[in-house]
């Protein structure tokens, strides 16, 4: 059984793994799909690196390029060979590892082997294991919540820049929580008006009974990526604390003409 159809939606986050940095690259486009019944072999490919960063990242832009070329082979080959699922890749404290998803016990050593000796520079080791849950990719890879929403930003603004966004321009910035109760509620509008927010709105939503207490604030800020990143973990912390959920956020559309 090849794998189902569905749309590849690689997303990349940073987190830290064991007190060191991470960087995650995901297929987001398999959670709907997870698991998959024909395919709960989990195999891991873990190459070390040449030459890292204090990061643990590559140093050079060549070891950066060789790490691609590497990646296209194993792609190549798991998916025509196996038709394995190709789920994400991390890189972490000086190696480069990559997760597929097959029935094949056996067969992904003996075609990584194969493809590791056209890299001869490179040491590597593998991992095969039974994941019927899909554990590795919907506990490991995939993003935490609150990395979720970093996603969900940089979605977010990328669209805004395809429409001509002056990220630049300062604007009112909404932002959305649910809460358990109205106390709950409460407390969570006077702790960011606190913080500069301005009620936009309070409301209630009978469809969601576990937190049907809707709040919307607003502040005037820029679009910055990384004080939108530090804003909404903010938010989503707080929301944590009170009971609640943050939901996201918008923001109008603002050329440099308008």
């Amino acid at each position: 059984m090849s794998i189902p159809a569905y749309t590849p939606e690689w997303e990349v986050y940073f987190c830290d793994i064991d007190d060191r940095p991470a960087c995650v690259s995901v297929d987001l486009g398999f959670e709907s799909l997870a698991p998959i019944p024909d395919k709960r072999r989990a195999f891991e490919i873990v190459v070390a690196l040449q030459a890292a960063d204090q990061d643990g990242f590559p140093a050079e832009e060549a070891e950066w390029e060789k790490l691609e070329e590497i990646e296209e082979a194993f792609v190549q080959e798991f998916e025509n060979s196996l038709q394995a699922a190709f789920v994400g890749k991390l890189l972490h404290d000086g190696k480069r590892n990559f997760y597929f998803y097959t029935e094949q016990e056996a067969l992904p050593d003996v075609i990584a082997a194969n493809i590791m000796q056209q890299f001869p520079d490179y040491t590597y080791a593998t991992n095969n294991l039974e994941d019927p849950n899909w554990d590795l990719y919907l506990n490991f890879l995939f993003p935490e919540p609150a990395d979720m929403q970093s996603i969900k930003n940089g979605r977010v603004m990328r669209m805004m820049q395809e429409q001509g966004d002056e990220q630049h321009i300062p604007r009112p910035i909404s932002h959305f929580f649910y809460l358990a109760s109205e106390a709950d509620r409460t407390a969570l509008r006077k702790e960011v008006e606190a913080q500069g927010y301005t009620l936009v709105q309070e409301g209630e939503n009978e469809k969601s009974p576990e937190a049907p207490y809707s709040l919307v604030v607003s502040k005037v800020e820029t679009l910055d990526e990384e004080a939108v990143h530090a804003s909404t973990l903010a938010l989503y912390q707080l929301a944590e604390a009170h009971n609640g959920v943050y939901d996201g956020w918008e923001a109008q559309v603002i050329r440099e003409n308008d």
